[in-house]
């Protein structure tokens, strides 16, 4: 009796100190990214702005629309699908708050509270890792992966800028753990915990995709691993499989299915994100795309203009036209890079090259980020980063079940990477993806402490057994 109480006490203390180093690092990730967006902060206000980044702009434009005329868009009324709605809606409260207190936009106090709000989904995004890490590899490997995403420079940035990424990647990450989780409840009969994991995987992909379109293709890479990774027998494989699938797409439509209505409303067709994806597939391929967004998307805005220029031609001579002006200009964008690209597959091949290099070079080079301490911190966390990544699939190599759920944490970076051989490339694109390897890195980082503590303890032990053996001598 005594022994089981002494083991309830154990587990008691381990999971109390478990519950205070989640706190503290939880809290810390948070202090930090409040500390960096108020430096942040002083040095928009410096350059003479609140928001650095056009995206940004574009984001606090479109949700004073919202709040002041009660219209969805960004400029005119042929820009009413220009951005996907959760961000905007995220900004609309302190949108709304600036609107009551004057007409100037972006104001210091109400974009910094945008940016607080950030810090704190930022801290959410590393209690989910340090909760996803502990399962599979303990609660050593979960601290030291909450270390590593709170102290991570990209994740930082991505808290603390006014960008979609403050909301879709807290919103991607839980939906990857949630989706590797339902996939754990198949090994059971545990069916209602299977199904709400599973729904509550694509409420957060839905809001994500509504926030950042860019991973709406996710479920065709992610669906393919679990499912493989489950190892279900035949049977047992295409009944659960399709039960999970059909409730995870059904609750996805649920989620989208306003959104699509308020797009086909406005345009006549059915538009599942937005009607930005012509101009930036045409950002990263056209004649003279160097792989970054070059100048703005200047070529794209060029062309723009031309087709704006036949377009009011077009209607002058009364031509009968297809939808709204701002679809017939994403489809003419969009098939003018398919077609330079069919045309010049080589130059789109050296470009997707250079794109990837972009991508996932360890220094950015965007003119935005031009502080060296900002450039060699990201790439310093990002090189350890991937370094401990490494190391932790390798010590999991005898584990196959347990290298195959560490594996999922590799597969957005995959994802990412393949986007952005499209798409034009940037840091800022690589970062959801580096962001979930630091579970991985975790792993990695608690393998080589083991390693170092195992080889000082036998240090000592072997020190002190010929201390011992000295002094025996000393006394014959």
């Amino acid at each position: 009796m005594s022994v089981v109480k002494s083991d309830r006490k154990t587990d008691s203390a381990d999971r109390l100190s478990d519950r205070r180093w989640t706190i503290g690092i939880v809290l810390f990730a948070v202090a930090l990214r409040v500390a960096a967006a108020l430096v942040w902060q002083y040095q928009c206000s410096a350059a003479g702005t609140s928001l650095r980044f056009g995206d940004s702009h574009s984001y606090w434009t479109i949700a004073r629309n919202l709040v002041i005329a009660g219209q969805y868009q960004y400029g005119s009324d042929q820009s009413r699908i220009f951005r996907a709605p959760v961000y905007p809606l995220f900004l609309a409260p302190f949108a709304w708050s600036e609107s009551l207190t004057g007409d100037e936009a972006a104001r210091v106090p109400f974009v910094l509270a945008a940016r607080l709000v950030g810090c704190l989904l930022g801290g959410s995004v590393v209690w989910i890792l340090m909760r996803w890490t502990t399962a599979l590899a303990g609660s050593v490997a979960g601290r030291f992966a909450g270390v590593l995403a709170a102290t991570y420079s990209g994740a930082v940035g991505m808290s603390i800028f006014v960008l979609s990424e403050a909301v879709a990647t807290p919103l991607i990450v839980l939906c990857c753990w949630m989706l590797w989780r339902s996939t754990h409840r198949l090994q059971g009969d545990d069916k209602f915990h299977r199904y709400v994991w599973t729904a509550g995987s694509a409420v957060a992909f839905g809001l994500a995709c509504l926030a950042r379109p860019s991973w709406g293709l996710w479920p065709a890479v992610a669906f393919p691993f679990l499912a493989v990774a489950s190892k279900l027998k035949d049977e047992e494989f295409f009944r659960k499989w399709f039960g999970q699938g059909l409730l995870f797409f059904g609750v996805l439509s649920a989620i989208m299915f306003p959104w699509w209505v308020r797009n086909y409303v406005v345009t006549g067709r059915f538009v599942p994100t937005t009607l930005q994806v012509g101009a930036s597939l045409y950002d990263g391929w056209h004649p003279g795309a160097s792989g970054s967004s070059d100048e703005n998307m200047d070529f794209s805005m060029k062309t723009m203009a031309r087709i704006v220029q036949e377009e009011s031609v077009l209607a002058n001579a009364d031509s009968k036209r297809e939808s709204t002006l701002e679809w017939r200009i994403d489809r003419r964008l969009r098939d003018e890079a398919w077609g330079w690209a069919r045309e010049n597959p080589s130059d789109a091949l050296t470009l997707g090259l250079v794109k990837f290099w972009k991508t996932w070079s360890p220094l950015p080079t965007a003119r935005e980020l031009s502080n060296p301490l900002i450039k060699w911190w990201e790439a310093v966390s990002y090189l350890c980063i991937l370094s401990m990544s490494a190391l932790g699939l390798r010590s999991l190599r005898y584990e196959r079940k347990r290298w195959i759920d560490a594996s999922y944490m590799v597969l957005p970076c995959v994802y990412l990477a393949m986007l952005h051989m499209v798409f034009v490339g940037s840091v800022r694109y690589r970062q959801p993806g580096v962001l979930m390897l630091c579970g991985l890195a975790g792993i990695g980082v608690q393998a080589v402490w083991t390693k170092w503590f195992e080889a000082f303890r036998m240090k000592q032990d072997r020190n002190r057994t010929d201390a011992v053996g000295d002094r025996d001598e000393t006394e014959q």
